[in-house]
């Protein structure tokens, strides 16, 4: 049943009011299957040898008649409405809605899932922080959702806020609590009816050393994660069809299957922003859908004599893009115009002149000093006052040519809502983290410092950990034996891109009272007033 949309304000009264993690249907592990769903329940780790890769079927195409079940999937859902980047207009949770029901039309016996990442990562999300996603998906008609990283971003708190909003269960097999405790009671797995389709599924998810929550969550062994929750799924009920939900690329999918018997179908995180990708490992298809809801993967469940595998049922993918050709649903795009015309209001706001545009062209804020870096770097170190900025290249999004810096460009440089921490570490400590930071610079890797009150020399063609030389800090040369003041986001001092050096650090400003990161940069830009920096010379790159 889908419910009507209040809008964002409802929703985050709403909150505080929905109780209970366990959806509509769904019972404590150990009871009888009901006629509509299976339990969902929690286990310990559980041994398995690794499967060994069969044949892909030759006909993987659908046919004519109509399938046992079918499963709809998609993630990525930062944005509300169409994104129109790369030449094409893509998204949306109007046309997801009208694609999800024209296939529900053809087959009552669908099933839709998410697989994660509603909330930061885009301008969008770290407004809202997935609140309007959550209500747009109960519209939708969402049936499981598996988590991403992202939608820690706010923290563990949030995170149960959002399951508590939604009409849906969500389910983890490798998320716990520190003591031990998964994150979802009840949640390491669910089982599912689906027509006459018993579908069980598991999740999986990574990255969390990104996100607020790092401190609070244990990221279990994706691996021994799965075993167990399909080794407690079986003993506690049956499933024709078992399928992982993982924030995982295809290569750890493929190792995923090998090594855990009985998957029989997984659905990964987008390999690509524009493209489906369905690949296989044996008869098992790998599927990921487009980045920010750009298509759904189809996946048709039919009762046939099968493999020894899966006797008595195959598993079928094909594509569903959700672009321009849908029609979008009329209310929810009536939602997306309310949410387009609010986030522009309120970020049409400037906050200073952009007399030297801030460019970071081909991302070179992750391998050299760009001005963009500095300015960031500048905003961070003025607001604590600290002896040093620091900013990760990979952390900045966007660029602002100007002439006008509104809190729209702030956001954007910035959506992930990191925290600016303020901490004391030795010079040692900063050493090691610069050395870290750029021992990934020839894959690009994001975690290249932009700094300020310091400057830095490098060699990237050196080997790693020795690639730093004459660092200096206001204009004196490091002392290894004494301590400095550091203003960086929370995903630097956690050990974000490999960063070890601030692991001992003393906190100044912990996580809970340090300000979000485009805060920060809007209040810098303010008091500017007038934007105009170029390079300096803080970085110098060797060959």
């Amino acid at each position: 049943m889908h419910r009507s949309l209040a809008g964002a304000a409802g929703l985050v009264s709403a909150l505080a009011l929905t109780a209970g993690l366990v959806g509509p249907g769904l019972t404590a592990a150990g009871a009888p299957t009901p006629p509509a769903s299976a339990p969902l329940s929690s286990a310990p780790a559980a041994s398995a040898s690794p499967a060994s890769a069969s044949p892909a079927p030759a006909e993987r195409a659908a046919g004519p008649t109509r399938p046992a079940a079918t499963l709809l999937y998609f993630h990525d859902a930062h944005e509300i409405g169409p994104v129109l980047t790369g030449g094409q207009d893509r998204g949306g949770v109007a046309r997801l809605a009208t694609a999800v029901r024209t296939v529900e039309e053809r087959n009552r016996a669908t099933a839709v899932v998410f697989g994660g990442d509603l909330a930061g990562g885009t301008l969008f999300g770290g407004l809202y922080q997935g609140v309007p996603m959550v209500e747009a998906l109960n519209e939708v008609g969402v049936d499981l959702a598996n988590f991403g990283q992202h939608d820690f971003d706010f923290g563990v708190d949030h995170a149960r806020d959002l399951v508590a909003a939604s009409d849906f269960p969500w389910i983890t097999s490798n998320l716990t609590t520190t003591d031990g405790t998964p994150f979802v009671e009840h949640g390491t797995w669910a089982v599912q009816r689906v027509g006459a389709v018993r579908v069980g599924f598991i999740g999986l998810t990574d990255a969390i050393e990104t996100t607020t929550a790092a401190a609070d969550l244990v990221e279990r062994d994706p691996v021994e994660a799965a075993r167990a929750a399909v080794a407690d799924l079986r003993a506690h009920a049956r499933a024709d069809v078992i399928v992982a939900v993982t924030q995982y690329p295809m290569d750890e999918n493929r190792e995923l299957v090998r090594a855990v018997p009985g998957l029989d179908a997984v659905f990964g995180e987008e390999m690509a922003e524009y493209d489906s990708v369905i690949e296989y490992e044996g008869d098992v298809p790998l599927m990921a859908s487009e980045g920010n809801i750009g298509s759904l993967v189809r996946l048709d469940i039919r009762r046939e004599r099968g493999t020894d595998r899966r006797p008595g049922y195959q598993v079928r993918p094909s594509v569903i893009e959700v672009d321009h050709t849908v029609t979008p649903d009329p209310a929810l795009r009536e939602v997306e115009e309310r949410y387009a015309a609010e986030m522009d209001e309120r970020l049409s706001e400037v906050l200073a002149d952009v007399r030297t545009p801030l460019l970071d062209p081909e991302q070179k804020s992750r391998s050299q000093e760009t001005a963009l870096g500095d300015f960031v770097a500048d905003a961070f170190r003025a607001q604590h006052g600290a002896d040093i900025g620091w900013v990760n290249g990979g952390g900045l999004r966007a660029e602002a040519p100007g002439p006008d810096f509104t809190l729209r460009d702030a956001y954007s440089i910035a959506p992930f809502a990191n925290r600016v921490m303020h901490v004391r570490v030795t010079g040692a400590g900063l050493l090691r983290s610069l050395e870290d930071a750029v021992s990934r610079v020839q894959d690009a890797g994001g975690g290249f410092p932009q700094v300020s009150g310091m400057a830095y020399t490098y060699s990237p063609s050196a080997p790693a950990g020795t690639r730093v030389s004459d660092v200096r800090v206001g204009g004196a040369p490091l002392d290894e034996t004494a301590t400095y003041t550091v203003a960086a986001t929370n995903y630097v001092v956690g050990g974000g891109d490999g960063v070890t050096g601030f692991a001992d650090a003393e906190i100044l400003v912990p996580l809970a009272d340090a300000p979000v990161d485009a805060e920060t940069i809007a209040a810098h830009a303010r008091t500017l007033s007038t934007i105009d920096i170029e390079p300096e010379g803080r970085i110098t790159v060797l060959p």
